[in-house]
């Protein structure tokens, strides 16, 4: 699909530039031997303004192939060819973006349910977790189950694998003149930011459950 996409921009722009070329004009058809004897003197006036115009174009007459019209044609070719340049850069840029980078946590994908809030799914080393996205992050549930976990990995992959085979196409082209930059990691800082609102969440359900234990021996009192 991105080659066709690709291949038909090219084609268009190749239709355009073929456009602004010009088209030969026929001259004037000559008038007949019936025309030249019912009227001698059209023929005649006709006659030297024949051989007027013949020597005007010897004189007048240039190659049909200029060093300019060369200059044009490279110079298109060259437009056309930083422009597949820079779309293949900004596609390989958007799938590095989506793709991101594999490691101890990934992000295996996320829905809205709100303004400001999201409902996200983490991969934490063998571990699933449903995660809540709004004020706060919270846990809202593990996935423990071994087909529900296959399941949604395998669906996974094969996403990203969708999304990353335009990309192999364009590192192929893109090797011989760059050189492939990794992104810098950015496994810890998130690391340490789930780890704070994980630390978070379970000094607050501490604080619910000694809420929730006074109030009981209270009404037992």
């Amino acid at each position: 699909m991105f080659r066709l996409r690709i291949i038909s921009l090219f084609l268009c722009i190749v239709m355009f530039i073929a456009s602004q070329t010009g088209f030969p004009v026929f001259a004037e058809q000559s008038p007949t031997v019936k025309e030249c004897l019912q009227h001698p003197d059209t023929c005649q006036d006709q006659s030297t303004a024949t051989k007027s115009d013949s020597h005007s174009s010897a004189v007048q007459a240039a190659p049909s192939f200029s060093v300019w019209d060369i200059v044009k044609l490279i110079g298109a070719t060259a437009f056309v060819l930083l422009l597949i340049y820079g779309l293949l850069r900004f596609m390989n840029q958007r799938g590095r973006l989506l793709s991101g980078k594999r490691g101890i946590i990934e992000h295996l994908g996320g829905t809205s349910v709100g303004t400001n809030r999201s409902v996200q799914l983490l991969k934490v080393g063998n571990r699933i977790l449903v995660i809540g996205v709004g004020e706060s992050i919270q846990l809202l549930r593990e996935i423990d189950d071994e087909e529900e976990i296959n399941e949604i990995l395998s669906m996974h992959n094969e996403k990203l694998q969708q999304m990353l085979e335009p990309n192999r196409w364009i590192s192929s082209l893109q090797a011989p003149f760059t050189q492939r930059k990794e992104p810098a990691s950015e496994e810890i800082p998130f690391r340490d930011i789930f780890a704070k609102q994980m630390q978070e969440l379970s000094n607050k359900r501490n604080e619910l459950l000694k809420q929730i234990e006074q109030r009981g021996t209270a009404s037992d009192e």
